[in-house]
C-alpha cells in the first residue's frame, strides 16, 4: 500500500509535522486574508471587490487544511501550540475549534455510513428533498452552517435540539456527537471568534457588503469541493475516499487535501507526507473530472451497497 522511498521513513510514527511551516503558512494566510478584506472594502467598484473575493476564496482553502491538521493534533507536536493555532484558524473560518474538531472526528467514525451518504439515495428516500439538500449543501450552505452554528451555540444552544435538526440523520449525528462537557469551552470560543471579527471590522474599517461577499465566495468555493474526495468511493469507513489526481500547484494550494484516502487510512500522518501513503490497489480519479461528475447529484444505492458500513 505504501509508496516507499529508500531515503525517507514512511512509518507514521517517524514523521514529524512541519511545525514552523504550518505556523508561517497560518500567519501568512490570515494576514493575506485581512489585507484582502481591507482592500475590498476600500476599492471604488464592485467588480474589483468580486475579483478580490475570488482570490480570497482560494487563499482560505489552505486555511481549512491547516485547521484540519490541528483537529488531528498534527499542526504542532506541542498540544497547547496546536490547540492555540487551531482556535485561531477556526476563528477565521469562522467557528469554534472544539466544535469543529468534534464534528470532524465524528466524520471519521461515520464516513460513508447512512448518516453521511450525501451522494446516494435509497428507493424509500424523498429524491426531491435529497436533491435540494445536496445542491443547497454544496452550493454554500455547508459553510454557512458553521458561522450560523457559532451564533446559535453562543446565544441559544438549546436550538440545536430542534426537532427539524434532530430528524435529519446527518445533522443529528454531528450535533449529538459533541460531548456536553465541552459546551462551555465551545461557547467561549464562539464569543472570542465574534469579538475577533468585530475588532477586525473596527480596526480595518470594513464594509459589511464586501465582508460578506468575500466570505460568501469562500463559502461557495469551499463547500463545492468538500465531498468530491468521498463521492463514488466504497461504502467503507476507512476506505471510503479517493486520492484525487490534481495539478501539483493546486495540490500544494490544498496542502495535499486531495490525498484524502491516504488521510483516512493514516489519519495521524501530516499533510506533507500523504503522497507517500498512496494505496496502490486503487485508481486515482482526476480532480476536475471528479468535480464535474459530482454535480450529477445523488445517485441510487447499488444493490451491493444497501447495508451501511459497520466499522473499519
Amino acid at each position: 500500500m505504501l509508496n516507499n522511498s529508500p531515503e525517507m521513513p514512511n512509518k507514521p510514527d517517524q514523521l514529524s509535522p512541519p511545525q514552523k511551516l504550518n505556523i508561517t503558512l497560518t500567519i501568512s494566510i490570515i494576514s493575506g486574508g485581512l489585507f484582502l478584506q481591507w482592500l475590498a472594502s476600500h476599492v471604488p467598484n464592485w467588480q474589483t471587490s468580486i475579483a478580490l473575493g475570488v482570490i480570497f476564496s482560494f487563499l482560505f482553502l489552505p486555511l481549512y487544511s491547516l485547521l484540519h491538521e490541528a483537529e488531528h493534533n498534527l499542526f504542532h507536536e506541542n498540544t497547547r501550540v496546536n490547540d492555540a493555532f487551531g482556535f485561531l484558524l477556526a476563528a477565521f473560518f469562522p467557528g469554534s475549534f472544539t466544535f469543529l474538531r468534534a464534528c470532524h472526528l465524528g466524520h471519521h467514525r461515520r464516513n460513508r455510513t447512512d448518516a453521511e451518504m450525501f451522494d446516494l439515495y435509497y428507493p424509500s428516500d424523498n429524491l426531491f428533498a435529497k436533491r435540494v439538500y445536496f445542491y443547497g449543501l454544496y452550493l454554500g450552505l455547508f459553510w454557512v452552517t458553521v458561522p450560523v452554528a457559532t451564533l446559535v451555540l453562543l446565544l441559544y444552544p438549546q436550538l440545536l435540539q430542534n426537532k427539524l435538526l434532530q430528524d435529519a440523520p446527518s445533522s443529528a449525528a454531528m450535533i449529538n456527537g459533541v460531548a456536553p462537557r465541552y459546551l462551555q469551552r465551545i461557547r467561549l470560543e464562539c464569543l472570542a471568534a465574534v469579538l475577533i471579527h468585530v475588532t477586525m471590522f473596527w480596526i480595518l474599517d470594513l464594509h459589511w457588503g464586501c465582508y460578506l461577499l468575500l466570505y460568501g465566495l469562500y463559502g461557495l468555493n469551499w463547500s463545492s469541493q468538500q465531498y468530491i474526495t468521498h463521492a463514488d468511493s466504497p461504502r467503507h469507513v476507512l476506505n471510503g475516499a479517493h486520492n484525487l489526481q490534481a495539478h501539483p500547484l493546486y495540490s500544494t494550494v490544498l496542502l495535499n487535501f486531495n490525498w484524502h484516502l491516504a488521510h483516512h487510512q493514516y489519519p495521524n500522518v501530516s499533510w506533507m507526507y500523504l503522497p507517500r501513503f498512496d494505496d496502490q490497489t486503487r485508481t486515482r480519479p482526476g480532480y476536475l473530472r471528479a468535480f464535474i461528475r459530482f454535480w450529477r447529484g445523488p445517485q441510487p444505492v447499488a444493490d451491493s451497497e444497501t447495508e451501511s458500513p459497520q466499522g473499519t
